[in-house]
């Protein structure tokens, strides 16, 4: 196998690893944030109107503030759609409209139960009631209330979706009597399909991490358009959960130790701005602005003996480069790779150099990437408000490639502004010291090809060309805002390439004026002898 074949490998090989890996920080979705997001997706199949509309009915027996009618969504946005369709494919059978509408009824009955109104007030119930018991209440669908101290489990807490089994158990106990219930067991679920619900929704909330909150709010916007019409036909905010450093820790090592701390501060920083009446998009731009330099200045400051080892690398190119044009033959002849590798590791050894530190450097920076990825994924603010309509929570391949309006409302042309920034930026600070090298051995009169210097230099050509691809690749598949920390992180990379060039630079002019002074007072001193010699 060719080696540049073994490095390709290498390269995916690394590329897999490190996807795998970043998959590795945890959800910090609680079962009760699950269960607001489930029940944006799918809050029945009941539409709820203040006064009758054709069609409708009346919602309690006597009431006239509040009417509806329901339909089966055919959207497949939705819980209901998606799994309807999906059994159809399959030929398993399905539920009946009745089923939905009893158990919206079941769902409503606890939610108003929960803003403690009784069955007693159903007749005078109003329009607003109902809608806000149901805003506030609705993820009983999935979910017990707070105060549940119901079968004991391991940990004595529900689980995501329990509450959902027992109001289809209740359902069933009901459909024992039609005559009086007014539902039976053929409107039933199946268990096939009640399956193929449970498992789709399930995939559905997995795809949403952003519930680190440092307040217990509203964030983000969840379910899909054309709802129903009392839901203003749009998506909606969902209630998640405060969450503490504790739960983070909980969560595990690396959660608790740079990803919480990373995220609390985008949401302080969030919120601060919106304090100072910043916009919501603005405010999440100078958050994601700041993190960007805090966590690269302390980068900097942790790596920096390595930075500087680096630098020192750059600085010693032109050394380099003449060390290997001594022994083009190196690659193939092993006295030559041994008296060249014995004259690199005494120039190393001289300058105080370890060539391996630029892999120490990418070793520490790989799990602060991961955390950071997982903090601004995690950042319920950022799920919320937009920047020129694109949502940073959202990821730019499913704002491009989204069927929706996403075109003719402006956030497409927004991602792929983005997408194009982000990438041009990281491939300048990518090549940026591969093009300062090579203007440095351009300098250098080269005594011949040099298989060792040439295979060196592919190999770096390789693995930069492989981390390039990478980080373009995932800026374009994870959320908005990590495209914007690579934008700004590449900004930052640029300004410390020129800047460390400059001051090697200076040093380097510092050190050939020393050798200059050094060879002329040498100089001077062999004709001063030969004058006194002369005179003699």
């Amino acid at each position: 196998m060719k080696k540049r074949t073994k490095f390709s490998i290498g390269g995916l090989a690394l590329l897999a690893g490190i996807l795998l890996l970043s998959s590795c920080t945890q959800s910090f979705c609680s079962d009760l944030d699950q269960a607001h997001i489930l029940y944006a997706f799918d809050y029945g199949v009941t539409e709820y109107y203040d006064n009758k509309v054709e069609d409708s009915l009346p919602l309690f027996e006597g009431n006239t503030n509040i009417y509806y009618k329901a339909a089966i969504p055919t959207n497949t946005g939705s819980g209901i759609g998606k799994a309807f369709d999906t059994a159809r494919k399959s030929n398993i059978q399905t539920p009946t409209l009745n089923y939905y509408v009893q158990l919206d009824k079941l769902v409503l009955k606890y939610a108003l139960s929960e803003s403690e109104i009784g069955e007693d007030q159903y007749s005078t119930v109003t329009f607003e009631q109902v809608l806000d018991s149901l805003d506030k209440n609705g993820y009983l669908k999935f979910y017990y209330s707070k105060d549940f101290v119901g079968p004991a489990t391991k940990t004595n807490k529900p689980h995501i979706f329990d509450r959902y089994f027992e109001l289809n158990d209740e359902l069933r106990v009901l459909a024992a009597n039609p005559a009086t219930s007014g539902i039976s067991y053929d409107d039933l679920p199946t268990t096939d399909f009640v399956n193929i619900y449970t498992n789709g929704m399930k995939t559905l909330v997995r795809s949403y991490r952003s519930c680190i909150a440092i307040t217990t709010d509203k964030y983000g916007y969840y379910g899909y358009a054309n709802g129903a019409p009392y839901r203003g036909d749009n998506k909606v905010p969902v209630e998640i959960e405060q969450k503490t450093w504790g739960y983070a820790w909980n969560k595990g090592f690396f959660e608790g130790l740079l990803v919480f701390p990373i995220s609390w501060l985008t949401e302080t920083f969030v919120s601060g701005f919106k304090s100072g009446h910043v916009p919501g998009g603005l405010a999440q731009l100078l958050a994601i602005l700041l993190i960007t330099f805090i966590v690269r200045g302390l980068m900097l400051v942790v790596t920096l003996k390595q930075t500087t080892a680096n630098a020192k690398m750059q600085a010693l190119q032109p050394e380099i480069t003449k060390i290997q044009n001594k022994y083009p033959n190196a690659n193939t002849n092993n006295y030559e790779k041994q008296q060249m590798a014995a004259e690199m590791q005494k120039l190393y050894k001289k300058n105080k150099i370890n060539p391996f530190s630029s892999l120490l450097v990418m070793i520490v920076q790989f799990p602060v990437f991961i955390c950071v990825w997982g903090a601004l994924q995690g950042s319920a603010s950022l799920s919320s408000d937009s920047v020129f309509n694109l949502h940073l929570s959202d990821a730019i391949s499913t704002v491009l490639f989204d069927p929706s309006n996403n075109w003719v409302n402006g956030s497409a042309v927004t991602a792929l502004i983005l997408f194009l920034l982000m990438s041009g930026a990281q491939v300048l600070s990518m090549l940026l010291p591969q093009f300062i090298q090579k203007a440095k051995r351009k300098k250098i009169a080269s005594l011949g090809k040099n298989p060792a210097q040439n295979e060196q230099q592919n190999r770096m050509k390789m693995f930069t060309y492989i981390m390039m691809a990478m980080i373009i690749f995932m800026g374009f598949t994870l959320p908005s805002a990590m495209g914007v920390y690579w934008f700004v992180g590449a900004l930052f990379s640029i300004a410390q390439t020129f800047v460390v060039e400059a001051i090697n630079s200076k040093k380097g002019k510092k050190k050939d004026g020393k050798v200059v002074k050094t060879i002329k007072k040498e100089k001077v001193g062999k004709d001063n002898k030969n004058d006194k010699k002369g005179d003699k």
